[in-house]
Order: structure tokens, then sequence, then C-alpha cells
């Protein structure tokens, strides 16, 4: 189990129990990267997932050995911008998972979502077994229907960071780890979406490295990763973006550079997601050529106490180039300020104000500010 399986149960503490951290509250924890997830997803997965104490496991009780997490979020908004302005209340998410621990190395995962604004909703977004023993290796492998590890997308805003919106991959492969500890690995194949020359088979891959100092009691935290894959046009966004995905010209590989850092209260995050290369304009075209789309995203965020409440406040610079395709805004700046108000219960107050293409360059020009208010509830 990597870095980032171990979300699940310490969102839940953390929400719940308002766990003292390096700050004014306390002096006896530092501040760890999970605690960038007081809120909701940084992938559905690991967010999702609860493990089970193997080492009380026997064949013979397993059914014992099933767990359920949710999530519920609930979202009130107001935009205003070019077209007028507009307000809505929405059930935006709401996520059940399942896992079931069945032997001392094998774990099934089944996530079911629904979100107000996906096509397919409600869906079974990821279905995986997981041969894995930690105790005992550090390896592991997963098959199944899984979000895969490429990019990072890391975020304490309400809404998903732009570099998750290009790269986000989510394809039923098989994928190998290697996490001893301070260094994790992950390597992956899978037949996806999209095809050249009508191809179907089991051709796209990519991997994820990374070095990470999560430990409790460290004066200082960190998460550097590269990740790849050699087909971008398979991410969820550029699927639907690309003119024909059943014969792309050719592929055009993507790749993902990551950094977070903590010390004390203080977080600070970069991610940088990029094509390899210029798609053909036959595939994806940007104000007359090929496209080779680009994001990024910088995010700075602190922890504090309000009212006897562990709150995080934190602010954030992200953008894109040659991403018009995809509906993306050029810049956007964002504020968030999140409250654990109750037990695995956050409420959360998002500003967002995003900057639209160039009338030069087929966008609009315009700017459009929105404020969200967001209702969160994990168990």
């Amino acid at each position: 189990m990597n870095r980032k399986r171990m979300i699940a149960g310490f969102l839940a503490t953390m929400i719940g129990a308002c766990v003292p951290l390096s700050t004014p509250l306390a002096d006896e924890d530092k501040l760890r990267p999970e605690i960038l997830n007081l809120k909701h997803k940084v992938e559905r997965l690991e967010k999702s997932r609860k493990t089970v104490d193997s080492s009380k496991l026997t064949e013979a009780d397993w059914s014992k050995n099933i767990t359920l997490s949710g999530l519920v979020e609930i979202e009130t908004g107001y935009s205003d911008g070019p077209d007028g302005s507009q307000s809505d209340i929405s059930l935006a998410t709401v996520e059940l998972g399942i896992d079931a621990q069945v032997t001392l190395w094998v774990n099934a995962h089944v996530l079911i979502l629904y979100e107000e604004d996906g096509s397919d909703s409600p869906e079974i977004d990821e279905g995986i077994v997981t041969l894995q023993n930690q105790a005992i290796s550090p390896f592991s492998l997963a098959i199944g229907r899984m979000t895969l590890p490429f990019g990072n997308y890391e975020s304490a805003m309400v809404s998903d960071p732009l570099t998750l919106e290009i790269g986000e991959i989510r394809e039923a492969a098989l994928q190998a780890g290697y996490n001893p500890g301070g260094f994790y690995s992950s390597a992956f194949i899978f037949n996806g979406e999209t095809k050249t020359g009508g191809s179907e088979s089991i051709n796209q891959y990519g991997f994820n490295l990374g070095l990470v100092q999560d430990k409790e009691g460290a004066d200082f935290g960190y998460d550097i990763g590269l990740s790849w894959t050699n087909n971008l046009a398979d991410s969820n966004s550029l699927q639907d973006a690309v003119a024909n995905p059943f014969n792309l010209t050719g592929k055009v590989s993507g790749y993902s550079i990551h950094a977070l850092a903590t010390t004390g209260p203080f977080t600070v995050i970069g991610e940088y997601l990029t094509a390899s290369s210029v798609f053909n304009s036959a595939d994806l075209a940007f104000n007359g050529a090929g496209a080779k789309p680009v994001a990024f995203n910088v995010e700075a965020n602190y922890i504090f106490s309000l009212a006897d409440k562990e709150a995080i406040i934190a602010i954030a610079w992200q953008g894109t180039q040659e991403a018009l395709a995809l509906a993306l805004p050029e810049s956007r700046y964002l504020a968030t300020l999140s409250v654990g108000i109750g037990e695995n219960t956050v409420l959360s107050f998002e500003y967002a104000h995003d900057e639209d293409y160039a009338a030069s360059e087929g966008g609009s020009g315009e700017a459009t500010d929105t404020i969200t208010a967001q209702l969160a509830v994990v168990f």
C-alpha cells in the first residue's frame, strides 16, 4: 500500500477528532502530506480504500473483513461570467467503496460513483483485485479498472486542479508496484479507448516514480515524483476532445512532474503536466495548428485553529496552454477555506477567478468569477 492509500484512515481521523499538528494546537505531531486531503479526492481509489489488519485474518473468516467507505459532497455555487450570472444547488458527488481482504495476499475493491455532471452516473468507477502483503514484500500487483498513477493532483481546493482535468486516466489495466519505503514506483499497461490504425491490443503503458518523506515526527516532509504515459490522448478528458479517438494519426506521450514540501503548518505544492510533443492538427488543434496541451498548479496551504476547530486555508495559481479544445481556462486563481465542523464533516468555501483564452486564439477573452460552498461527509 503506497502513501496515498493511507488517506482514508487519516482523513476520517483528522476530520472527526481534529488531530493535533505542530501548530498552536499542539506540538506532538508534524504536518504530513495527507493533511491536504482534508475534504475529498486526490484519487478516488486512494481515498476510498480501507485496509484490514491482515495479521488477524484467516481464510475461514474473510467475510468479516469487508469494509464500506463513502463520500457525499453537496455544493451550492454562484458564478458571474460573459453569459451572465448563474446559481445552483447540487449533489455533486456520491462515492461508495467496498473492500474485502479475502486472504493475506488478496484484496478486492469496488468503487461506485455518482457525479451530477457525469454522463454515465452512477457507474462502477473502479473494480480492482490487488495481490499484496506489505508485511512480507514491497511488491504489489493490481488488475482491473482503476485510476492509473499518472500525475499527482494533490490539492486542498474544492475544485479539481487543471492538471487533473487534462491528465487523469481511468482504464482497465495491469499495474505492478514496488514500495520499500522512502521510494515508490509503479508501471502499468492497458488497452485504451483511443486507437491508431484501428489497433485493438494492449499497447499503452506508463510508469510513476517518486521519493517521499512522510514519517510522523519529521520536521520536514516531501514528495517528489515523475510519471509518464505513452499516449496522453487516452486521458479521460482528451478522449472526448480529440477529433477521431478510434483512428489517431499518432500517439503523443505525456509526462508529469510534481513536488510537495511541508514544514510545521505550511505546505507548498507544484505540478507541471504536458504533452511531450505537438499533436497532429487532425487529432487535436489549437489556433489553426497542432496543440501541445500543458497544465500547471502552484499552491500553498496553512493549517490553523478556527473557533477550536481544525481548518486549512489555501491559495493557488493554475493555468493551461493550448487546451482550448478541453474547454479549460488559460488562467485560474483560487482561494479556499475548509473547516472540520464535526465528526467526518467538512465545510469549505472556494473563490475562483478564471480567465479564458484570447479571442485571437479562439477563446472569449473574458473572465468568470465563481463562489462555491461545499459540505463534504466521509464515512
